[in-house]
């Protein structure tokens, strides 16, 4: 692998700019965790928002944060972090720019922008033809920096302690010892296209009849209605939409017998967490899993059968017996 840019094996001081969404953030730490042991000398930096703080606690892999909700907050960082080195995961030009002149030494990113001239150490990948997954997509940067192939591992979110107490007091209020709960996710934040709601709840409600676990339904205020949905066609599950912090979530899935959920971040998290996921995706190459699928083998993927987007298609059999089939029955 041809090197022409400064040796990231020399750099003190090494940031990753990721400024997205949850998921996105989960699979951008493995890039962080090449880096730490690949270059166990230098400080790790982040450059990324503060909504996803909760998935940063205690992060082994992470030496400093920089939370930054603006573009003028993530460019000023940028111009003041002292950088040696610095990791574009999701190209962005006003960071590119930043980065430029900051006169960082070591710039990595995508060469296929109109303004990749702005970096010295280009990565050539084509992330919307799904030739690889996303979390291996970011770990290709550094090998690219480093010119030689580095491991891509999932890093696990630190449940924090009090968030810990609040779930198992949430488990005790609701009766709930034996058997783990199974957790229904029915949203995406939009990121995806959806499995129908009412499909989710009729699974659900077919799982508690085989198995007697318990089913919990998590989701954002905005999802409140398709939650809702669920809730109507599984009356024996926990509602609990709109009531989590992001923390308490985390505590809930590591907890968890099993995630269902379409792709997005939180099937991420659970994934990282080591829970069994469940996940439903479209076909199209840039929503596929083989790009934004679990990065896991605890896992199973179902798609439209037809090779195309239908989610609907999908059918409620077809997942329960996929879930019976995570859950050993």
């Amino acid at each position: 692998m041809d090197i022409s840019h400064p040796n990231l094996n020399n750099a003190k001081r090494i940031a990753v700019v990721r400024t997205d969404r949850l998921g996105d953030m989960v699979l951008t730490l493995p890039m962080c965790s090449a880096l730490k042991h690949e270059c166990p000398k230098a400080t790790i930096i982040l450059i990324t928002r503060s909504y996803v703080a909760s998935l940063l606690y205690r992060c082994s892999v992470i030496d400093e944060v920089v939370y930054a909700d603006t573009i003028e907050e993530v460019t000023d960082a940028i111009r003041t972090g002292n950088f040696d080195a610095i990791f574009f995961p999701r190209p962005q030009f006003s960071e590119y720019f930043a980065a430029f002149r900051a006169r960082i030494p070591l710039r990595v990113g995508s060469g296929y922008r109109w303004y990749s001239f702005l970096i010295n150490c280009k990565q050539y990948d084509h992330r919307k033809t799904a030739d690889y997954h996303e979390a291996e997509f970011n770990t290709r940067l550094v090998s690219r920096a480093l010119g030689k192939e580095v491991a891509t591992q999932l890093v696990a979110p630190v449940v924090k302690p009090d968030s810990a107490i609040r779930i198992h007091e949430l488990f005790a209020f609701h009766n709930i010892s034996n058997l783990t709960p199974i957790v229904i996710h029915p949203g995406s934040g939009g990121s995806a296209v959806n499995w129908p709601a009412e499909n989710f709840g009729k699974t659900a409600k077919r799982l508690h009849e085989l198995t007697n676990r318990p089913i919990i339904i998590t989701g954002i205020e905005t999802e409140t209605e398709i939650c809702k949905i669920v809730y109507n066609n599984c009356p024996q599950a926990i509602n609990l939409c709109g009531k989590l912090s992001l923390d308490d979530l985390i505590a809930l899935l590591a907890n968890a017998s099993l995630l269902i959920a379409n792709s997005t971040g939180v099937l991420h998290v659970a994934a990282a967490l080591g829970t069994p996921v469940l996940g439903l995706y479209p076909n199209s190459p840039p929503m596929s899993a083989k790009r934004w699928g679990p990065f896991t083998q605890n896992s199973i993927v179902i798609s439209p059968p037809n090779g195309d987007d239908s989610m609907s298609d999908i059918s409620v059999e077809s997942v329960a017996l996929s879930a019976l089939n995570l859950l050993n029955y």
